[in-house]
């Protein structure tokens, strides 16, 4: 049976897409909301952050490709590029006021930097989030953690359960209910066996922690381009080809 044969079986999507709840490690079921010729039927907000330092980089090439590829089949996209021009640590003031002023929205807002105004700006734009970046010591790079303390903050992002509410589970409450689905892109100097032993400290953070200030439903989709010290061009221009053609997918 063929895989659009089985997505017609009751249930079956739904039973992948929770799995896809518990691990990113168990893709999302095909999206539904293409033509047969690939044609996007409902356009998505697409924002991307790309993080790496260097304009010329492999992952800007990833960065770029995902863009290009994805205006051309329709969806609307906005770039976040982190650069060293970004100021990744959390300052002392931001930190200060990270859990005061919640019961303030406004008044918290005027405290923050234009940049980061505009970043959350854009995170409550998107209904895709999209991730590219090099994986360095197992994680993201400091640039993109710094991106994640500086931008993904409360009330904006997500908020603390009421502890006065019995029945609120243990965990955030999400403010970005707009983002229906997270993607990674990724490059490792590592094995994907090293890099599953080692934990993937960059996935886990996003898929498990990240996801918690989105939409419940959401899924999230990874790619990873493994060993890719080790890779030819031929190898790396084969995951360029899949990264080309992801757009059509969401």
């Amino acid at each position: 049976m063929s895989s659009v044969g089985i997505y017609s079986i009751p249930g079956v999507r739904a039973i992948q897409r929770f799995g896809n709840h518990l691990t990113s490690y168990i893709p999302p079921p095909p999206n539904e909301n293409s033509d047969s010729d690939g044609t996007p039927s409902s356009p998505r907000n697409i924002l991307v952050v790309n993080a790496h330092p260097v304009p010329t980089s492999f992952s800007r090439s990833l960065a770029d490709t995902f863009v290009k590829s994805s205006e051309d089949a329709g969806h609307e996209v906005k770039r976040i590029t982190i650069t060293d021009a970004f100021q990744s640590n959390m300052t002392r003031s931001e930190r200060t006021l990270y859990t005061e002023l919640l019961d303030s929205p406004e008044e918290k807002q005027r405290t923050l930097s234009r940049e980061v105004k505009a970043h959350i700006d854009l995170l409550k734009w998107c209904d895709t989030l999209v991730f590219i970046y090099p994986t360095w010591w197992m994680n993201t790079p400091a640039a993109l953690k710094g991106w994640f303390d500086r931008t993904m903050i409360p009330p904006s992002s997500w908020d603390f359960p009421d502890p006065q509410h019995k029945g609120a589970i243990l965990g955030l409450v999400p403010k970005l209910n707009n983002v229906k689905q997270i993607v990674g892109i990724t490059t490792y100097g590592a094995t994907q066996m090293q890099v599953t032993l080692a934990g993937d400290n960059g996935r886990r953070m996003i898929s498990n922690a990240v996801r918690h200030s989105v939409c419940p439903q959401a899924t999230v989709l990874w790619m990873g381009l493994y060993g890719m010290d080790f890779l030819d061009d031929k190898s790396r221009e084969q995951f360029l080809e899949e990264v080309k053609n992801l757009p059509k997918e969401l």
